[in-house]
């Protein structure tokens, strides 16, 4: 089995947009399942608009986690 290539933070960005997609406009059976996707929208959301500060700053910092750890 091959491994996959770490993503850009391009390619990063857009998969956070595909799932931001994925998400955004439906509507949960149950407030379970709604409060479940409010909050994946608004999580992925921020983190892809902290990935792209984070970018475009040429930091590794993402303003959208706190409590961060280098690696």
């Amino acid at each position: 089995m091959s491994e996959k290539s770490p993503l850009t933070d391009n390619q990063a960005h857009d998969a956070l947009l595909n799932a931001l997609s994925q998400v955004k406009g439906q509507k949960g059976e149950t407030v379970r399942a709604e409060t479940s996707l409010r909050a994946a929208e608004q999580a992925l959301t921020l983190l892809s608009l902290g990935l792209l500060m984070a970018s475009e700053a040429n930091s590794d910092g993402n303003k959208a986690i706190k409590d961060q750890t280098p690696s």
